[in-house]
């Protein structure tokens, strides 16, 4: 999924800007790690194999740093001072660029400008239909086009960087956007040097005997470098032998894990004899950033002499009986063992349940190294016997993962898979995914189990229903502004949903004249057979900023029968104490916008005040009272317990004050400008659970749990992390399952699964 830049300090608050920092400090040591043994490459740096365009992602997006200063890049290049002191003997004379605006995707072309440093440059952007705010500020590029309109900008870089052409408006972020890099006259992409980035292989050990097909297991680090044409993040890894490519590791094969990316490539054929494998990584523009060398030798495979047991087989991980995760990684053997001649192990298939009534699940990687298999056999010729198999998209629930075996040369199912009960093993998968979906920043459970969800960026309304999403929107709001931290926020359902069918949704409102943000606005649809119908404005006019940061934008409706909005302070940090101002505050309306005669404030909306950027916001199961998720400045991230005419001292205080007229949270996360941001965002109480607030977290990804206690649950006694694939938004389904999202899928799980695999997972 596109990612999206947002403001350091904001929701999601800086995300990963942290992140960037630490990846930026390891690329200035990277040249001293020893992680494996890199070069003694092939003659030539092969061009990666072609793959074509990929469609808009469907994943979790890449971070996007902030664009590094030059000091950071200089020691992962060769020859820079020479390079740098060529002369420019045409630096006068002006190229020029050109940058076409499209129409969705909003994809600005081309993706890489290379500006030699000191050359004179007219860069022109083209719009499309729609307006379009650029924004490159190291350049000075700030720019707002009318549609069909052009603008013709002058660049003189004078020194190396690498800088981002983002068009604020529309572009999400690291999938759609173009990168002017700054480089030295005469300098090249592939001046890169190999020690700012290593490859190491854990399996199989090199020089290793193995019988083909195998798998290659490693890892690359660092994995974000701040180079010429962007951040390069390793997209493709190639394994080559004598030339030829033998086996790849696309994007969705390489697990990003914090300081290094884990992958694993599938060789299926090589033929006998000694073999060295080469390893490339390539990033996205098809720089090579590392290179390793896998010495192994292939065996012949003989058809065995004796008449004996086929096969023996097994799954020995994970244990029997654990909770899983997803993506989960199965593995196992399934050995020769004497045989009958001619056979050997073809195909291995996972099933859920007996091949005759069971699921197919996949097929599993037959002949990874194994040396743990050959030692318990006694017998070398067994270390490729290991099967893997990487399971994603499983629905929670119990799993009886059963073992099928093919025959190598006639596809047959061999025993003693064919007549007798296959190896068996039992998990519970704690949590499975629901569906794929695009920015489900906010979820809503129906009573009769349809699952509705807002999107973020596209405005529309969508439903899950029986097992699939339906392939037509609900509803889809017209004009929503998605510049920064703008979109579409808020969803709820009529409390009485069932008799009264009414969906709620706030979004950000864009200004007709720029596009930017101009208001928020809260509408009603009449659900008519899983359409929305009688569009109904229930709230105009409500805060937002310019400059799309701090605008809350969540709704929920309470046991009171009230509808509760959540705004931020709108990047005015003053605003939040300003009772004349209802941005920084939480909001209390009757269902048809107006206002109860028994709020706090007479007259007035606000419920709750001195809040800085609300995204989550929960009720109490029996007592009722209003819980909340309030995103700090960098550090400071809060859960309030909110009560009615409060002020909860944005921006006056921070954290636990101790202070006389204002309120401190239940619970601070990190400390100011110290430690990762939380960045906090959906929040739910299951049904029967008052003293466990759930909520999800967007630079801390996952889906936390505050176990409360003492008087009225009005202190957190502990914490738990539950699942990592809860950023966006947490609901408690009328089904009894919670469903989470991320920014690409939508998750359910067993509350009590997600307790047990927690228990499980230990501190």
């Amino acid at each position: 999924m596109p990612a999206r830049t947002f403001d350091v300090d904001s929701f999601p608050e800086g995300r990963f800007v942290n992140a960037a920092r630490l990846i930026l400090g390891l690329i200035l040591v990277a040249g001293m790690l020893v992680l494996a043994a890199c070069g003694g490459d092939e003659e030539e740096v092969p061009t990666p194999t072609p793959v074509p365009p990929a469609p808009a992602p469907t994943h979790a997006p890449t971070p996007t740093p902030v664009p590094p200063p030059a000091q950071s890049l200089l020691p992962c290049y060769t020859d820079l001072t020479a390079a740098a002191a060529a002369k420019v003997t045409d630096r006068d004379i002006p190229e020029i660029l050109v940058i076409e605006m499209l129409e969705r995707p909003y994809r600005i072309v081309p993706n890489d400008i290379i500006l030699r440093q000191g050359q004179l440059y007219q860069l022109v952007i083209r719009s499309g239909n729609e307006w379009h705010q650029f924004r490159a500020d190291p350049l000075g590029l700030d720019i707002t086009i009318p549609p069909e309109g052009e603008a013709i900008v002058e660049l003189r870089p004078e020194r190396v960087g690498v800088f981002r052409l983002k068009d604020e408006r529309k572009v999400p972020e690291d999938y759609l956007l173009s990168t002017i890099a700054v480089i030295p006259a005469d300098m090249a992409i592939a001046t890169w040097h190999p020690s700012c980035s290593k490859i190491w292989v854990p399996a199989p050990v090199p020089g290793a005997s193995l019988r083909a097909p195998i798998v290659i297991e490693g890892a690359i680090a660092p994995v974000d470098l701040g180079v010429f044409g962007g951040y390069l993040h390793a997209t493709r890894i190639e394994a080559r032998s004598s030339g030829q490519v033998v086996g790849t590791a696309s994007k969705s094969e390489i697990t990003y894990r914090g300081r290094h990316s884990d992958f694993y490539i599938p060789v299926p054929h090589l033929p006998p004899g000694d073999h060295t494998i080469v390893l490339y990584a390539y990033a996205q523009n098809g720089t090579v950033v590392a290179t390793a060398r896998l010495p192994v030798t292939i065996l012949d495979d003989p058809p065995p002499e004796n008449v004996g047991p086929a096969l023996r087989g097994s799954i020995d991980y994970p244990a029997a009986d654990s909770f899983l995760e997803l993506p989960a990684t199965i593995r196992g053997w399934a050995a020769t063992i004497g045989g009958r001649v001619g056979t050997g192990v073809g195909v291995v298939e996972l099933w859920d349940g007996p091949r005759e009534s069971g699921r197919y699940l996949t097929d599993a990687v037959y002949g990874t190294y194994r040396p743990d298999v050959g030692a318990v056999l006694g017998d070398a010729r067994y270390n490729g016997s290991g099967w893997f198999a990487r399971l994603s998209d499983l629905p929670a629930g119990p799993l009886d993962l059963r073992l099928y075996v093919r025959d190598r040369q006639t596809g047959d199912y061999v025993v003693p898979f064919e007549s007798e009960i296959a190896p068996s093993r039992q998990f519970i998968v704690a949590e499975g995914k629901v569906a794929d979906a695009y920015w489900p920043v906010a979820l809503a459970h129906a009573p009769d189990g349809r699952l509705f969800f807002a999107e973020l960026l596209t405005g529309h309304i969508r439903i899950w229903q029986d097992g699939q999403l339906l392939p037509e929107p609900f509803a889809t709001v017209e004009n929503v502004s998605t510049h920064s931290e703008s979109g579409f926020m808020g969803l709820a359902l009529h409390p009485d949903f069932a008799n009264q069918p009414y969906v709620y949704a706030m979004y950000v409102v864009e200004n007709p004249e720029n596009g930017l943000p101009l208001l928020q606005k809260i509408v009603r649809f009449r659900d008519v057979n899983g359409v929305g119908e009688d569009f109904t404005v229930v709230l105009d006019n409500l805060p937002a900023t310019l400059g799309a940061s701090h605008n809350g934008g969540r709704i929920a409706f309470g046991p009171d029968g009230k509808l509760y909005v959540t705004i931020g302070d709108i990047f005015v940090s003053e605003s939040a104490q300003d009772l004349t101002s209802l941005a920084g505050s939480i909001l209390r309306y009757n269902l048809d916008g107006s206002i109860p005669a028994d709020n706090p404030l007479a007259g007035s909306a606000i419920y709750a005040y001195g809040l800085r950027n609300v995204f989550g916001i929960a009720f109490q199961p029996d007592t009722g009272t209003v819980f909340a998720t309030d995103n700090g400045p960098g550090g400071f991230d809060e859960v309030n317990r909110i009560e009615a005419g409060q002020n909860y001292g944005w921006p006056v205080h921070m954290g636990i004050a101790n202070a006389e007229g204002f309120v401190d949270p239940l619970a601070v996360f990190g400390e100011y400008r110290k430690s990762p941001t939380y960045g906090p965002t959906g929040a739910a109480f299951p049904a029967d659970r008052p003293d466990l607030l759930l909520f999800c977290a967007y630079h801390v990804p996952g889906l936390h749990a505050l176990q409360l206690g003492g008087p009225d649950f009005a202190e957190v006694e502990g914490q738990m992390l539950l699942s990592r694939n809860c950023i966006l938004d947490v609901t408690m389904g009328r089904d009894g399952w919670l469903y989470y999202s991320t920014v690409d899928a939508i998750y359910r799980a067993r509350l009590e699964d997600l307790l047990r695999l927690a228990e499980q997972a230990g501190p």
